[in-house]
């Protein structure tokens, strides 16, 4: 099965273990991810307050890459990415005189108006809908047994629940179904949908890094020994920065943080260094036999 696939920014860079393993899984599940021809940046977290023409101009420009391609459905890795492309396309549809100035901009590029052909779907949600989890069942080599993994799912996934769309922001399951499907037991805890405080990071970092760490906090007090989430902000946030957390609030622990498919793809059977794991994560993971 082909699909239109927008890595978005963290993914080709900072963040590109997030690409790699979406990339392995991908190919084991008869995926083939069909990169989004000259795609740009989606503005989310940042151009969406500043600019609302240019940040709706850049994600349909997006999405008519996709309908040229010949394909209704583009699938991105990145939570915000995802929530960037469909508020665009919400806000384009419903507010009269934004739509005329992003025609305009769109006609300036030699892009033709938006028809909202192409609907923006996140990976783990063709993973679940197109894939089926029993198909991921049966794939796995190395069941996760007995490995404890909070749930997270971010704020970017679920909100506004009407323009998302997939599951219930109150009582979402995607991502604890498809922690299930690895052998592992998926831990819900109270702050799974709390925002991580990447988009503070520039501004404000202490309050950034608090609420990084009233999400890790808060998946270890309810049995979690590793974390799992849907975005690659979310994975620079709870990963890359613990080191600066443990600094911040004088903490001697630390959470493995990793990526949905960097999990699926652990009990796939690939190792940790194929998955482009933190060396905090391999640590943990070699102290359970899994390298």
């Amino acid at each position: 099965m082909k699909v239109a696939y927008y890595p978005g920014c963290a993914s080709h860079g900072i963040a590109k273990d997030v690409d790699i393993a979406t990339q392995l899984i991908a190919k084991d599940l008869d995926l083939e991810l069909m990169e989004v021809d000259d795609w740009n940046c989606c503005g989310g977290g940042f151009m969406d307050d500043k600019n609302e023409s240019s940040h709706t101009s850049l994600n349909l420009r997006n999405l008519e890459k996709v309908e040229k391609m010949g394909y209704d459905k583009m699938a991105t890795p990145c939570s915000v990415c995802l929530n960037s492309h469909k508020m665009a396309v919400d806000k384009y549809e419903n507010d009269p005189v934004l739509k005329e100035d992003v025609d305009q901009r769109l006609k300036n590029a030699n892009m033709e108006e938006y028809d909202n052909g192409v609907e923006s779907e996140h990976f783990i949600w063709v993973l679940i809908r197109d894939v089926g989890i029993e198909n991921i069942r049966k794939h796995v080599k190395r069941p996760l047994t007995n490995i404890k993994v909070g749930t997270y799912y971010g704020c970017q996934l679920l909100r506004p629940s009407n323009v998302m769309g997939f599951e219930s922001a109150f009582n979402p399951h995607s991502v604890m179904d498809l922690v299930a499907a690895t052998g592992a037991t998926p831990v819900a805890f109270p702050m799974k949908s709390a925002c991580c405080g990447f988009p503070l990071m520039g501004s404000n970092p202490t309050v950034a890094l608090k609420m990084a760490n009233n999400v890790l906090s808060s998946a270890r007090d309810n049995g979690s020994e590793m974390l799992v989430h849907p975005c690659s902000l979310c994975h620079l946030q709870l990963d890359v920065t613990q080191t600066k957390i443990q600094r911040e609030f004088k903490q001697d622990w630390r959470l493995p943080a990793l990526y949905i498919t960097q999990l699926i793809g652990l009990s796939f059977g690939y190792s940790p260094k194929e998955l482009g794991l933190s060396k905090m994560s391999m640590e943990y993971l070699s102290s359970r036999g899994i390298s």
